[in-house]
């Protein structure tokens, strides 16, 4: 009987899948590049990128914090059972000696049946630290403290690990980054921490995100050492009132797993609720979910206000062109009751000439018609004028609108090529308006030197 109940749980154990027992894998940071499959190397300005490249960190524009909560079933490098907890925050300086961002998490994983894994990471990534035509080139790099504690009792002991960046911005659109993630490989017990180059790819435009990344690493408990492809896209949508939302997919294509999925996203006010789902195309078919809470602090998304004060700036535009043409259409009948009088008077100086009609009578009728004819002209000749004046000051006040709107972005700490966007824009509608644009200019060549 014994030996019966030996068989039958050897015979369970391998009946079982086989799930990624390594600590302190690459599992992903929070829902947001969960959602996008994990490619995430190349992307900045999150403090999730903590967890890809430490590099990434100098984008970071304000100071912004997460929190965040995963339950994976799938990571990158095969099935796991894992409950992740985390906290990180980055801190932008801008001395200068120091010119980037500081980041510093705080992580917790809990392994089913295994352990737990506790990390306390610092990190800090430039910012410009070599420019190039339209780009630039940073760097970052830290420390991680990892330590492990097993079910079975006893720890591991706490060890020192080392992540290493790059991030190169071919221009505002594109960037490519690699890192190294846990040099040093510390081992526990049995178990090591696996060393992982990471290299990716990225599109940003204005609410849109493309980006690739290819992942190797290192043999460790999980298995031997594995290739993942990951590719993910992210979307934002502004609305007037009601924030941003986001719409993201992703996928992760490797030789332990095959997953996609997909997440949520809505800011507004600075703070920002992200939603991650991940669905198993080969294993087990356990959904795995995501949710974090970010807090930007210091001011409120820059790219979410200019898209909206565009949006109210272009119906303004729009008001006021209907009321320049309703304007223009009444100069129009104007002008063609003018040219009536004219054809009348005409006449009657042709049947003055031919005798027609008795002099008294044509004089009359003709003084009548000079008279109408003059009321009609000074009529024209207000209006036009009026109208004239509004066009002058409408294209004044409009630019001032702008003028002001650029300062508020300023203000707000708006990225340069912002900036380099907008005052363009500016130059560019009110050339011939008749409006000073000296202090644009100015700031022009100013945006242009800082590059």
């Amino acid at each position: 009987m014994r030996l019966l109940r030996v068989l039958l749980a050897v015979f369970m154990a391998l009946a079982l899948p086989v799930t990624s027992r390594a600590a302190f894998e690459d599992a992903g940071f929070g829902p947001r590049d969960v959602a996008m499959g994990g490619a995430f190397c190349a992307v900045a300005d999150d403090p999730g990128v903590i967890a890809y490249n430490p590099a990434s960190l100098g984008q970071a524009s304000s100071l912004e914090s997460s929190l965040v909560y995963l339950r994976q079933f799938h990571i990158p490098s095969g099935e796991s059972d894992r409950d992740s907890t985390r906290a990180a925050v980055a801190i932008p300086l801008r001395q200068e000696i120091l010119n980037g961002a500081l980041g510093i998490d705080m992580r917790y994983d809990r392994r089913t049946n295994v352990g737990g894994d506790r990390a306390f990471a610092v990190m800090y990534g430039t910012r410009g630290q070599s420019e190039t035509e339209g780009g630039g080139v940073d760097f970052g790099g830290g420390f991680k403290l990892l330590t492990t504690s097993f079910d079975s009792g006893g720890k591991a002991g706490t060890h020192l690990a080392l992540d290493l960046g790059t991030l190169y911005r071919f221009s505002d659109r594109y960037a490519v980054g690699a890192s190294l993630l846990n040099f040093g490989s510390p081992k526990f017990g049995s178990d090591r921490a696996p060393l992982t180059l990471k290299v990716g790819v990225a599109e940003q435009m204005r609410g849109v995100i493309f980006a690739a990344d290819f992942t190797k690493r290192e043999s460790s408990q999980s298995g031997n050492g594995q290739h993942t492809m990951a590719l993910g896209f992210e979307r934002w949508w502004a609305t007037a009132r009601a924030g941003q939302y986001a719409l993201r997919s992703g996928m992760s294509l490797g030789e332990g797993t095959h997953t996609w999925s997909w997440g949520l996203g809505w800011r507004a006010q600075g703070a920002r609720i992200d939603y991650s789902m991940t669905v198993p195309m080969t294993g087990t078919t356990r959904l795995g979910h995501g949710l974090a809470l970010s807090v930007r602090f210091g001011r409120a998304d820059p790219e979410g206000e200019y898209e909206k004060l565009l949006s109210q700036e272009l119906r303004y535009r729009r008001q006021l062109g209907e009321a320049l043409e309703a304007s223009s259409v009444k100069q129009w009948k104007l002008a063609e009751e003018l040219n009536r009088l004219r054809t009348e008077m005409s006449s009657l100086n042709a049947q003055l000439e031919m005798k027609k009609v008795s002099e008294g009578d044509a004089k009359r009728r003709l003084g009548e018609l000079q008279e109408r004819q003059r009321k009609a002209a000074e009529t024209f000749e207000k209006l036009k004028a009026a109208r004239e004046k509004a066009a002058s000051q409408t294209r004044a006040s409009l630019f001032q609108e702008d003028w002001r709107s650029y300062q508020r972005a300023k203000l707000n700490g708006a990225a340069d090529s912002t900036l380099l966007e907008h005052i363009g824009r500016i130059l560019r509608d009110y050339r011939d308006a008749g409006v000073d644009l000296s202090e644009a200019n100015h700031e022009l060549r100013r945006l242009q030197r800082a590059k």
